[in-house]
């Protein structure tokens, strides 16, 4: 594979990963919209429920895609290593990216984005649970 092949791969894979953050992020505003109706109008337990394992899923996707953005920025790092370019782009992305071994995917491979998630869902999930006073 040629170094131009991996940034290619590597913006085809950047474009996807914002066309699906997008479709979260408008999930997430469901999510609010949902949690709010549900504690306006005293939503029954089923409701809460529901409201609940929809958030979940919302958080479950945004880790996701986190976690594929970290994965495929250090394996495209990877793969400049591994072709030796002297390109000194390249050699910046290697370094930033770290390829120091094999990228292995992890939910919580980013703790600035797990702590962003986790806020999002005590937001939801308070929200739903809670006590309006």
């Amino acid at each position: 594979m040629s170094e131009f092949e991996v940034w290619s791969v590597l913006t085809s894979f950047m474009i996807s990963n914002a066309i699906y953050t997008a479709a979260v992020f408008f999930m997430v505003w469901v999510a609010f919209r949902a949690a709010n109706q549900t504690a306006a109008e005293g939503g029954s337990l089923v409701a809460k429920i529901l409201v609940t394992l929809f958030a979940i899923g919302v958080i479950f996707n945004g880790l996701m895609i986190g976690s594929n953005m970290t994965l495929n920025l250090e394996s495209a790092a990877l793969s400049l290593q591994m072709i030796g370019t002297e390109n000194p782009n390249a050699l910046r992305f290697i370094e930033a990216w770290g390829a120091t071994g094999q990228p292995s995917f992890s939910l919580f491979s980013n703790p600035i984005n797990v702590g962003w998630w986790t806020v999002v869902a005590a937001m939801i999930l308070g929200r739903v649970w809670l006590k309006n006073d």
